[in-house]
């Protein structure tokens, strides 16, 4: 499955980020986001910090250089997708 999609219409938007498996980048607020405007992107999750994250995981995505990036949520406005 690719990191990056085009179509958010067979998708439902939410706020739970626990349930959230796409985010769609509305505006990059900050610079060195590295992440495109428009575009959705597949939500993973980092299971390696289990005190402060418990079941459900750390979210990241893939950004557009390939790295992981954990910062989406904090630089970027965003809308949620399950």
């Amino acid at each position: 499955m690719s990191d990056r999609f085009n179509d958010a219409t067979s998708l439902q938007e939410t706020n739970d980020k626990d349930e959230a498996r796409f985010l769609r980048v509305d505006k990059v607020k900050f610079q060195g986001c590295k992440l495109t405007e428009g575009e959705l992107y597949e939500i993973k999750r980092y299971y390696g910090n289990e005190l402060v994250f418990e079941d459900t995981g750390e979210m990241f995505v893939i950004d557009d250089e390939g790295k992981e990036n954990y910062s989406a949520l904090l630089l970027c406005k965003t809308t949620l997708y399950k």
